[in-house]
């Protein structure tokens, strides 16, 4: 059953501000992008990541397991065409209300009207946070920034973890007029109820924190390189992806959740695929209030499989071959041509970028048992993705709950903190 929204009608959005000719980019690709989020969220409501082109296999964690979760390979129609997707899938517990036997019915009433607020109005406000850090003094006074690596003294300021988001432009629902949100509402992100009465679509930008690569070329147990990437996204949020329902079932009080398309970085940065670098992708969201209170959470995520790795895709072999045709005045680069023609069909077509190329050739020295023994393979590589996406989002979300937990009531406007108003922490 679906039920009117108790908040007053929200008001209009202030008055439209030319984008930068920058801004122009993202802008004129956000419809074609929010099509094809359209298109493989269908394809998802549809086929929760199975069917018969589709490969589940599982994808979780060691501790507090959620009690669902697989990822997945698949084919989903996007655009007119068949396009290689995977993506990943967890639900798990979220919290309960802690009362008396007797006051279980109107807890779990108080939990749905609470966790409706929180969800819809402020979630993607407070969705960045930072672990408690222990600081001691020891005498040292500011480090040169050279010396930093080498110094033993303590740092002020932990890492952030988690996403932080800040919304950059809107289209009106009536008239259809974009514009942009002013400096001092970028990150006091709009109750989502507004989208579709006021808004047609927001774009949004998320900064990812703690997104890090690690390369450890000699195995476990071996030392590693750490890259740690300021990776960021561009996002739409529109009326499709938003979930809003009362008592949809006999044992559900109400489900509310939100979600976004991915709109690709108009300008390539180092990496070919990852955040801001997917051709199609979506994120979902959704909280669940039981009838007994309890609220689960269930996160889903699907885009494309990867082409490519690095930008630019360096092609080792078509370098070789370039090199060669000099030397040899045009005869050798006709034989090498025809070679790396060959090893990029037993690559599947994709660039021979480093990655691929490292993943090709360590297969073709051992006979395909660097990935059947040692996991070197490009499907190898892309559970790793999914596996980071994953840990990311858990961490997001059990994050959260020391924010949810704080509030004592998230509908008093009037008693919540400034920073959880502002989206704007200390």
């Amino acid at each position: 059953m679906s039920v009117p929204d108790p908040r007053p009608a929200p008001a209009e959005p202030g008055p439209a501000v030319s984008p930068s000719e920058e801004d122009r980019l993202v802008l004129d690709s956000v419809d074609l992008y929010l099509e094809r989020g359209r298109e493989l969220k269908k394809w998802w409501d549809q086929s929760q990541g199975g069917g018969p082109t589709s490969r589940r296999f599982p994808l979780g964690r060691t501790f507090n397991r959620p009690d669902v979760s697989f990822g997945f390979f698949g084919e989903a129609p996007i655009g007119g065409r068949v396009l290689p997707v995977m993506g990943n899938f967890q639900e798990s517990f979220y919290d309960q209300p802690k009362t008396a036997m007797a006051g279980k019915a109107a807890a779990a009433r108080w939990m749905r009207d609470q966790m409706r607020e929180f969800v819809l109005h402020y979630f993607l406000r407070i969705s960045s946070f930072r672990q408690p850090e222990g600081i001691t003094d020891t005498g040292g006074g500011a480090v040169p920034l050279v010396l930093q690596p080498l110094s033993w003294c303590s740092q002020q300021g932990g890492e952030r973890q988690g996403f932080g988001f800040s919304q950059l432009f809107f289209k009106r629902r009536a008239g259809g007029e974009i514009g942009t949100f002013p400096d001092a509402e970028r990150f006091a992100i709009v109750d989502l109820r507004q989208i579709g009465p006021v808004y047609e679509w927001i774009v949004a930008k998320v900064r990812i924190f703690d997104f890090n690569i690690t390369y450890q070329p000699l195995g476990r147990n071996t030392p590693s390189f750490v890259l740690p990437l300021q990776e960021a996204s561009y996002l739409v949020l529109a009326r499709d992806f938003l979930l809003h329902e009362e008592e949809p079932a006999p044992e559900v009080l109400g489900r509310y959740g939100f979600g976004y398309a991915f709109v690709k970085n108009p300008r390539a940065g180092a990496l070919a695929y990852g955040p801001g670098e997917f051709d199609a992708a979506v994120e979902l969201i959704d909280f669940h209030v039981l009838a007994t209170g309890e609220v689960r959470v269930a996160m889903a995520f699907a885009a494309n499989r990867p082409e490519r790795i690095v930008n630019p895709a360096l092609d080792p072999l078509q370098w070789g071959v370039r090199m060669a045709d000099l030397v040899s005045f045009g005869l050798a680069g006709r034989l090498l041509a025809q070679g790396g023609e060959a090893l990029g069909r037993l690559n599947g077509g994709r660039d021979l970028d480093p990655v691929s190329a490292f993943i090709l050739m360590a297969n073709l020295v051992s006979g395909g048992r660097a990935a059947s023994d040692l996991c070197i393979s490009w499907e190898a590589l892309e559970k790793s993705f999914l596996l980071t996406h994953f840990m990311q989002h858990y961490t997001m979300v059990t994050g959260s709950i020391l924010t949810w937990r704080q509030i004592r009531d998230w509908l008093d406007a009037t008693s919540l903190p400034r920073w959880v108003v502002t989206g704007e922490g200390a």
